[in-house]
């Protein structure tokens, strides 16, 4: 592809391989200023003069280590040393958009899958013209060119130029088209373990990353929004009078969801919310709680939904079942409960706008801007800090937290960074929903299952949203089916059915999504049917699977746990479950000790497939991760609602994961050659089955009812 032509199709391009260099409009190197000393990509790569190499990045960093695994991808093809990469993000532009669409994005633990393949070949695409620049300098044949440590070797003379060194001549040459990258088994960098790339980690471990708290700009102001508690309250009237006299307090406003305060420091904004008398019209959700919730749901599953799955003849199959399991489960609203809160900062004046967004995507918190605050997109500075932790929260598709900063900034003419308490973030919502499924086992005389019915009743996350088109059709939301309806095993025979509540109370994709309701409903109740068989749980599992990957993992976690010698002991169990997520399978065997009031999870033995480990040492964090997130769903985690409101508030009473829940973790990755899955999210479902089966398997009681209260 010609330089020009890339230029001019940049912004619509969708393959694998994006990449193209600032060249002047007036074409070649007599346009080019005097003081433009630097090699700039329109998207990836920035090298300098002094060697100084720097990566762009569209994805956010939250925790995840997106950041150092794709630099892993450009330093391996690029041949530089990982940590003399910096990572910069980058700004809104359509060559940063996600696969899935023309947005940027980061979520669904796709970040390596959707761009890995995009930035190898990008370091590769340098790389070939590296060595083209050399070759023409020295007049050699590019085959006595190599690359190592960002230096050009003349491999006869020994030559050596710095990257930094042929900047000038890149200029002139051509983008390759499409280069060939390294075969997985040949690289030096990537599939080798790696810790938090330098700098990122270095940042952090000082204090000088910046993350959306951290926002310093000239005249900062703070403001604090009052909410209303009700789902679905509005402000009829609000009196602040009693503000008058406070002379750090700039401005009280109303905006769509509350009463915002704009003061010279976020605490005196904070406290000055107590000041405000306001008159609420609450609605009628003020009369639900969650008995009532309870009940509404509880009715639908008599009813016949919305068909997510049917294929044989279920009716037949349960007709002539030896055995029949019926089991219930109830899961609760849950919230993210992120370390950092949430927050939006906000620049608007003279018809432009400069954002500090901690926003999952940022093309929907751009597209926000631009219509709240009527700011033209070229007129918009978008600024992306590190995300301080988010398991889908700050992908919220309501954009919450994001129009509470535009609209408290919205022509005030000076920054204003809008921060959302600990207790703003747990009452007001974007949980994930509450689900209450009924399933149906049927059994022959072998014990094998014949028939696998269900119903599932919840909220939709994706209708009404921009995303209804990829997560809901026919009544069903995406979230309800999935690793329901495409559970691994041979059942010949299924009605799987579907309900969706209306609510005021907003939901949101949480840290693997359907699977936290779906993997226990599938895994659970396949360990109840092999009780019932009397047949071991994992040999079971295995007799109705086909998929070879599956039973590859059953037998790897199997052998590390030491499955088939484990130890009987009063009180204890084993439980094991396997899920396939976001691409990856990942299977699980948890230790569990019961005592009089509660449990402790003392060891869990974890295999991951996700096709191929680009960083190994990053699969085994995120692995840990998605662990110890799902065990606060097991023992405490719960969002409950009395009279239209959330009950808790914070972590005292919206209890996490503490350090002393932690189990020991092993986790073991195979390496299996299939296409490429993510790991943020995969670690998550196999703990909410395998805990619960591993209680059944030492108290022969199977708790469905999340989360779990032993006594």
């Amino acid at each position: 592809m010609k330089r020009r032509d890339f230029i001019k199709t940049s912004s619509i391009v969708t393959s694998a391989f994006v990449i193209g260099f600032y060249i002047p409009e007036k074409s070649k190197a007599q346009t080019i200023k005097k003081e433009d000393k630097s090699l700039q990509p329109n998207a990836f790569v920035e090298i300098k003069e002094d060697n100084t190499i720097s990566f762009i990045i569209g994805q956010v960093e939250m925790g995840q280590g997106t950041y150092t695994t794709l630099a892993m991808c450009i330093a391996e093809e690029l041949e530089v040393n990982l940590e003399d990469i910096n990572i910069k993000p980058a700004t809104v532009a359509p060559v940063y958009n996600h696969l899935w669409g023309p947005l940027m994005i980061t979520g669904g633990s796709s970040s390596i899958i959707a761009k890995q393949l995009e930035m190898r070949k990008i370091g590769a695409s340098l790389n070939i013209m590296l060595k083209e620049a050399a070759a023409k300098r020295w007049k050699v044949r590019v085959y006595d060119i190599e690359t190592k440590k960002a230096k050009v070797i003349n491999k006869r003379t020994k030559q050596e130029l710095s990257y930094g060194e042929l900047v000038k001549d890149l200029s002139s040459l051509n983008v390759p088209n499409n280069p060939k990258v390294k075969d997985l088994k040949d690289c030096k960098i990537i599939g080798k373990p790696h810790a938090r790339h330098s700098k990122e980690a270095w940042e952090k471990v000082t204090g000088k990353a910046n993350f959306g708290l951290d926002i310093e700009t000239n005249n900062l102001k703070y403001a604090a929004v009052l909410h209303p508690d009700v789902f679905g309250a509005k402000v009829k009237s609000y009196d602040a009078s009693a503000l008058n006299n406070n002379k750090d307090i700039i401005k009280v406003k109303q905006i769509p969801s509350g009463i915002a305060v704009i003061a010279n420091s976020w605490f005196i904004a904070k406290e000055a919310l107590n000041e405000i008398k306001v008159d609420w019209d609450l609605g009628s959700f003020v009369n639900v709680s969650s008995s009532d919730i309870d009940k509404q749901y509880a009715s639908l599953l008599k009813k016949e939904g919305s068909i997510m799955r049917k294929d044989g003849d279920s009716k037949k199959a349960f007709n002539e079942a030896k055995n029949i399991i019926e089991l219930d489960y109830d899961f609760p609203f849950l919230a993210h409960a992120a370390m950092e809160p949430l927050s939006f900062a906000v620049e608007h004046k003279n018809n432009k706008a400069t954002l500090w967004s901690g926003a999952q995507s940022q093309t929907l918190a751009f597209n926000a801007a631009s219509k709240i605050l009527e700011v033209k997109s070229e007129n918009i500075t978008y600024n992306t800090p590190y995300l301080g932790g988010a398991f889908g929260r700050r992908g919220a598709i309501n954009l919450d937290f994001v129009k509470d900063g535009l609209f408290v900034a919205k022509d005030e003419g000076y920054p204003i960074l809008t921060l959302w308490t600990r207790e703003d973030d747990i009452k007001l919502g974007s949980y994930r929903p509450k689900y209450k499924n009924k399933v149906k086992l049927a059994l022959d005389e072998d014990g094998d299952i014949t028939a696998f019915d269900a119903k599932v009743v919840s909220q939709s996350i994706f209708k009404g949203s921009v995303f209804e088109a990829f997560g809901y059709s026919n009544g069903v939301d995406g979230a309800q089916k999935e690793g329901l309806v495409n559970h691994p095993y041979s059942i010949d025979n299924h009605d799987m059915q579907a309900h969706i509540v209306e609510s005021p109370i907003p939901v949101l994709w949480w840290r693997s999504v359907g699977h936290t309701q779906s993997a226990q409903t599938v895994e659970c109740s396949i360990d109840q049917a092999a009780y019932l068989a009397k047949k071991d749980p994992i040999e079971y599992r295995k007799s109705m699977l086909t998929n070879q990957r599956f039973i590859d993992l059953l037998d790897d976690v199997a052998k590390n746990s030491k499955w088939k010698e484990r130890k009987k002991e009063k009180n204890v169990g084993y439980g094991v479950a396997i899920v396939e997520s976001f691409g990856s399978i990942c299977a699980q065997v948890a230790k569990v000790r019961v005592t009089k009031n509660s449990f402790k999870v003392e060891k869990v033995w974890c295999s991951i497939d996700c096709g191929f480990a680009f960083n190994p040492q990053n699969v085994e964090n995120q692995m840990i991760s998605g662990i110890n997130y799902g065990l606060a769903t097991l023992l405490n985690s719960e969002i409950t609602i009395k009279k239209g409101a959330t009950v808790q508030s914070n972590f005292y009473d919206y209890k996490v994961t503490r350090i002393s829940d932690a189990p020991d973790i092993e986790v073991s990755i195979i390496n299996s050659g299939e296409k490429i899955g993510g790991i943020g999210e995969p670690g998550t479902p196999p703990i909410l089955a395998a805990v619960p089966n591993a209680i059944f398997d030492a108290t022969k009681k199977l708790y469905t009812s999340m989360p779990i209260k032993i006594g």
